[in-house]
């Protein structure tokens, strides 16, 4: 698939850069980092870090908290 794409010269000077050090095209440079952020942008996956979670073990029963609330009015009292 073709697309047309505008690029500002700072970037466009860079891709030459780069895929002339590499021997590489600038089309081949530009879809490596289209799917790399393809990839990241379609990521399912929970991140690493996600899992490196360590739960707060010594926090309060929450029902034990709610103990020392009053009970709700019969009448709204937004009315």
């Amino acid at each position: 698939m073709n697309f047309n794409i505008y690029l500002n010269k700072g970037i466009g000077e860079q891709i030459t850069k780069v895929a002339k050090k590499l021997h590489k095209s600038r089309n081949s440079i530009i879809t490596e980092a289209l799917e790399e952020w393809l990839g990241k942008y379609n990521s399912v996956q929970w991140p690493e870090h996600f899992f490196d979670f360590e739960p707060v073990l010594d926090v309060p029963d929450f029902k034990a908290m709610r103990s020392d609330l009053k009970p709700l009015e019969d009448s709204d009292p937004l009315v």
